[in-house]
């Protein structure tokens, strides 16, 4: 437990947890009431963690990797997305759960991204560029929202709730009115976006976003400057709009040495905005900027991070991360039977100066 008089210092933060998994884990999110991480990966388990006891429990319903995740609050649900375009619904609290309801085909292909508005609907988006919104309740159909022109990465509420926001592989955030469905405006967020002439593919993309407590600004996190299509190398980056004029106030670079994009973004209680950025080769890191200056408060070297979530207590942030064994190279010269995934971890930092008792 953590003391009511604990005070947010990023400077100070530490790892507190770390919760394994024998595959790869992308996605990690705490359940509203606290007591529960779900973190999902290169497989078809939902995996649910107790805080308290460390209790690891699987949810079966899957049938393909499954990237996205949502909670709702009350009643207590869990939603989940997966590469085949199914959503499944979880009562997250029970002892041992199992799909509530089942929707196949909700998009076609990969489901990227999920989200719950403040009035319990669901919104999800995925690789054919369409947002939809359904019942949290049975799962059927009530909007879409169409005027993408490519792969939806991201999707956020505004803390309005009125109002919600999705970034794309080309760098355009839409903002969505939820009762009309009507397209508001749209932030230029392209310089997270490459083309080069030489390449065979589209690079980059909007792949998180995150919205201050009080909805003035909006983060957008990916990268700049992709060198290749191959592999994607490129420089992380954040940009930071005022939501009001959608003027674009600063664009913040990693410190630490990376290649990929920010693929987890948070900001915290004070205003501190904190990104993880994924790497393709040794290390990342996990980084707290004030969004009014360039240069980062804080800087924690780490493995490979795809996912941020902050808990409800405002002091605790969650990031899935890639736990290499050591092996090199994708596993083409090792025959099936022989092949061993890397694993995943999730970390959970504490953000605020590590009690006496915890130190020694």
């Amino acid at each position: 437990m953590i003391a009511m008089q604990t005070a947010l210092d990023v400077t100070k933060t530490w790892v507190s947890q770390t919760l394994e998994h024998e595959r790869p884990l992308t996605c990690c999110r705490f359940s509203p009431c606290g007591k529960f991480l779900v973190g999902t990966g290169q497989d078809e388990k939902v995996l649910r963690w107790d805080l308290e006891t460390g209790e690891k429990t699987s949810l079966i319903g899957h049938q393909s990797w499954v990237d996205s995740v949502a909670f709702q609050r009350d009643p207590k649900r869990l939603f989940t997305a997966d590469f085949h375009g199914t959503i499944c619904c979880w009562q997250y609290d029970a002892a041992q759960p199992t799909p509530i309801w089942s929707q196949a085909d909700a998009h076609a292909g990969w489901i990227r991204t999920l989200a719950v508005s403040p009035d319990g609907k669901l919104l999800s988006a995925g690789s054919d560029r369409v947002i939809r919104l359904r019942s949290a309740e049975q799962g059927n159909l009530l909007r879409e929202f169409s005027g993408h022109e490519n792969y939806v990465f991201s999707l956020v509420m505004h803390p309005d709730g009125k109002r919600f926001v999705s970034g794309d592989l080309f760098g355009k955030v839409n903002e969505w009115d939820i009762a009309s469905g009507e397209l508001l405006r749209t932030f230029d967020a392209s310089p997270l976006h490459t083309r080069g002439d030489d390449f065979l593919a589209d690079v980059g993309g909007v792949r998180s976003l995150a919205f201050d407590a009080e909805g003035k600004r909006l983060a957008c996190g990916g990268m700049t400057d992709a060198k290749s299509n191959a592999f994607c190398p490129g420089n992380p980056a954040v940009l930071v709009f005022d939501v009001e004029s959608g003027e674009l106030l600063q664009m913040l670079r990693s410190t630490h040495t990376s290649d990929g994009p920010i693929k987890g973004l948070a900001f915290l209680s004070d205003g501190t905005l904190a990104g993880h950025a994924e790497n393709l080769n040794g290390e990342s890191s996990l980084e707290f900027w004030n969004p009014d200056q360039s240069a980062s408060i804080h800087v924690l070297k780490r493995q490979s991070g795809y996912c941020l979530d902050l808990h409800p207590d405002g002091l605790r942030l969650a990031a899935a991360t890639f736990k290499p064994f050591g092996r090199g190279g994708n596993g083409r010269h090792t025959m099936p039977e022989e092949y061993t995934s890397h694993h995943g971890e999730i970390t959970i930092f504490s953000l605020f100066e590590k009690p006496a008792a915890e130190a020694t």
